[in-house]
Parts: structure tokens; C-alpha cells; sequence
């Protein structure tokens, strides 16, 4: 294994290199001081990557050079999944993986860190998108490791999935992504990598039954007698879903153009303001694809809202993406009409709901053996976690029902070849 000792976050990537990187990008002489630093932000946050906060400590820089004093730098690594994979019970973890599987999941590391740096390149031409400002990017490839450096938001934090969020809140992440959904109809989305969708190639990476598996790790926080009643309908539609391509799939069968969809909407990549709560950026673009943006609207949600509150806004909350999807598109014909948003979002509900909840139970775990919480703040939070996760789960089995009809008429298939 290769000495990463000299490496930001113990990474390939080494002071010299960011520096030289940031100071190009910046067109500056100015270096950076004895007194920079990192500071890990994406411990326990994140899968796909190393995510540090680098303070910057310029030096020799002129009086009217305005440089960033922290910036966020990202680099693609296993080392956060193994991690949570790590702290997860055997009969539950999320990946049981040799040497050579770890290997080729470190492949796909690489992939997903490409398409967020294509993502950036995709949409920094646009004006006014709720996303932080790139400074550099390096893609990466075997052998060599990409970065993406970012701008830092002060005063700001992530949402939280053990928190109960606004509705106000969702509305302007609504409002947000469809205006990020407009310019992806105004200027086509051709580069390849944005065609990468990792739920359906989940047989690559999943046996079935690992997959199974971690939903049936709900029981061991949650044994009532709905809960697994609820478990054993849920079993069925896990292996109806796996794999399924219908997320980037379904605007080629229903006929109309797809939009630039973030993929990983859910509460850990929403940058509030600290204070106000108000909407800040829209981070994380590493698993974006090309289909429908309401799966992106049903992550948040199902993160952000406790599930009566969910139910009750969510239609209100599609008509203010398409209303904002619409406001921006400057002439250019929307792909759908608001009724047929509606329908689609039924269609499309079951898997977002599979991806997120399937996730999400690892996070619970992780959460219930955290020792700097008391038995109080970790009792809180399981209650809302648990509402969300079995709020998503009930409304799995019962949208699928409904879907049937949907499906059947359409002539849909969950599993569409290329």
C-alpha cells in the first residue's frame, strides 16, 4: 500500500499539490502559511469521498487580492463506506467484501468523484443555481486521484435525517432544483458520465441478499409486530426493485426529455444557514444521471419531513419544482405537464424510497452506539428517524399497489434494456 503519510486526510493528494492547484485556479503568488490545516467534515456524512475543510493561511498576498480564507476539498476514496461498513453488525453490514470486491468498488469510487466534477463543469455557465462555486477539478483515473475543490459557506451546516425540518424548508429546495432541472432542457446534457446511474447496477456491487439483508436490520431497532409485518411485504418489493434502471429509464419510455437529476438528495447534502434555516447550496453532485427531478424532491422529503407532514405537503411541493422548472426555462418547452409530474411521481416513488430508507438504517445504527450522545438525545432521535424510515417504507407498499394499473397501461418496465 502506498505512504500517504505526507496526504491531506491521509490521501494521495499532498500539501504541494492542493496549493499549486488553488493558486493556479486563483490566477494568485500568494502561498499558503505555517498555519494551514484540514479539518475532516465528512466523517460519518458521506460515502463516496474524503471531504475536508481547509483552512488556508495566505501569505504574501497583494491588498486587493480577495482569496478565499477556508475551502472545502474533496477527494474520491473507499475509506468513509469501510468505515461505516465497519461499525455495522456482520449479519447487517452493507458490503461483505474480499480484497479484489473493495478493489472494484474503489473503481466505482472514481467514477461517481467523475461525475461530480462533470456535474460542476455542466452547470457553473448558469447564474444564480444553489450550488457552492467550484474553484478546481481533477478528474481521476487509475493510478492517480481526482479532487474537487470548492467554496466554503460560513455560517452554515447540513441538514439532519434525526431532525424534524419545515416545509418551508422543502419549498425552497423545490424551488432550487427546478430551476437546475431548467437548465439542463435549455443546454442538453451530452457527456456520457452523466448517464451513470448506480441503483440499477446495484447487482454489481450487491448480492440480493446482502441488500435484503439490511432492511432486515430495521427489526433489530424496531420489533413491534407492524414493523415486521410491514418488513415482510417490504422483502418482496426489495428484490421487485433491485437493480431496477426505471430512475433514468422512465422518460425514454413515456416519451419526453429528461432533466439533470442529483440523485443523493437527502438531508446530509442541504447546506442551511445556521441561524435562519434558509435554503444555502445543494451539495454533492456525485450520483447525478439524466431522468426525472422528482426523485430528487421525494429524497428530501422523505429526510427532511416527518411522514404525516410529508404526505400532506408533498403535492404542493411538486407544483413548486414545476412551477420554478417552468419559470426558468426562458421559452423552452417543459417535458411534461404538472399532471403528468403527479403520475410520474407515483411511478417513481418506490425505488427512491428503497435507496433511501436502505441507507438510512445504517445510520440509525451507527447513531444508536455513538457514545458522545446521552440515552435521551439518542431515544429523541430514533423517534424521528424511525417515523421517516417507516413513514417511507408504508408508503412503498402502498404506491406500488397503486402503481400496478400505472405500470400495466404504460407498458413500463422496471428493468428496461439499453
Amino acid at each position: 500500500a502506498p505512504d500517504n503519510s505526507d496526504g491531506i486526510l491521509n490521501s494521495p493528494v499532498t500539501w504541494a499539490d492542493f496549493e499549486n492547484n488553488l493558486r493556479k485556479a486563483l490566477g494568485t503568488d500568494a502561498k499558503l502559511g505555517a498555519n494551514k490545516a484540514v479539518f475532516d467534515i465528512g466523517d460519518g456524512n458521506g460515502f463516496a469521498t474524503l471531504c475536508g475543510l481547509i483552512t488556508c493561511d495566505w501569505i504574501e498576498a497583494s491588498e486587493d487580492e480577495k482569496l478565499p480564507k477556508k475551502v472545502i476539498l474533496k477527494i474520491p476514496s473507499i475509506l468513509p463506506i469501510k468505515k461505516l461498513n465497519d461499525s455495522l453488525p456482520d449479519d447487517h453490514k452493507m458490503f461483505n467484501f474480499g480484497e479484489e470486491q473493495w478493489i472494484a468498488m474503489e473503481a466505482e469510487m472514481i467514477q461517481i468523484h467523475n461525475t461530480e466534477v462533470v456535474s460542476y463543469e455542466f452547470t457553473e455557465e448558469f447564474e444564480g443555481l444553489t450550488m457552492p462555486k467550484k474553484y478546481y477539478s481533477i478528474l481521476a483515473e487509475p493510478g492517480t486521484s481526482g479532487q474537487l475543490c470548492l467554496e466554503y459557506k460560513e455560517n452554515t451546516r447540513t441538514m439532519n435525517f434525526y431532525e424534524k425540518h419545515s416545509v418551508e424548508q422543502l419549498r425552497q429546495i423545490a424551488r432550487a432544483l427546478g430551476k437546475v432541472q431548467a437548465c439542463s432542457l435549455k443546454k442538453e446534457p451530452t457527456n456520457p458520465q452523466l448517464n451513470n446511474d448506480l441503483f440499477s447496477k446495484m447487482d454489481e456491487m450487491w448480492p440480493l441478499e446482502t441488500f435484503r439483508g439490511m432492511f432486515k436490520g430495521l427489526a433489530t431497532i424496531d420489533n413491534s409486530e407492524k414493523t415486521l409485518a410491514l418488513l415482510e411485504k417490504v422483502d418482496v418489493l426489495v428484490e421487485k426493485y433491485y437493480a431496477s434502471n426505471l430512475a433514468i429509464s422512465i422518460p425514454k419510455q413515456m416519451g419526453f426529455r429528461p432533466v439533470l437529476v442529483n440523485g443523493d438528495m437527502h438531508t446530509g447534502n442541504v447546506l442551511i444557514d445556521s441561524n435562519s434555516g434558509d435554503l444555502v447550496s445543494l451539495i454533492d453532485w456525485q450520483l447525478t444521471h439524466i431522468g426525472v427531478g422528482v426523485e430528487d424532491l421525494h429524497r428530501i422529503a422523505m429526510s427532511a419531513l416527518m411522514t404525516e407532514e410529508r404526505r400532506a405537503s408533498m403535492p404542493i411541493l411538486i407544483e413548486v419544482m414545476y412551477e420554478s422548472l417552468v419559470e426558468n426555462l426562458d421559452g423552452t418547452e417543459p417535458p411534461y405537464t404538472l399532471e403528468k409530474l403527479h403520475l410520474i411521481s407515483d411511478l417513481i416513488f418506490p425505488q427512491c424510497s428503497i435507496f433511501l430508507t436502505c441507507a438510512f438504517l445504517a445510520f440509525i445504527s451507527k447513531i444508536m452506539k455513538d457514545p458522545k450522545l446521552t440515552d435521551e438525545e439518542k431515544s429523541e432521535r430514533k423517534d424521528v428517524m424511525l417515523d421517516k424510515v417507516i413513514g417511507a417504507l408504508e408508503d412503498l407498499v402502498e404506491i406500488d399497489e397503486k402503481n400496478k394499473k400505472h405500470m400495466e397501461d404504460l407498458n413500463l418496465k422496471l428493468k428496461l434494456k439499453a
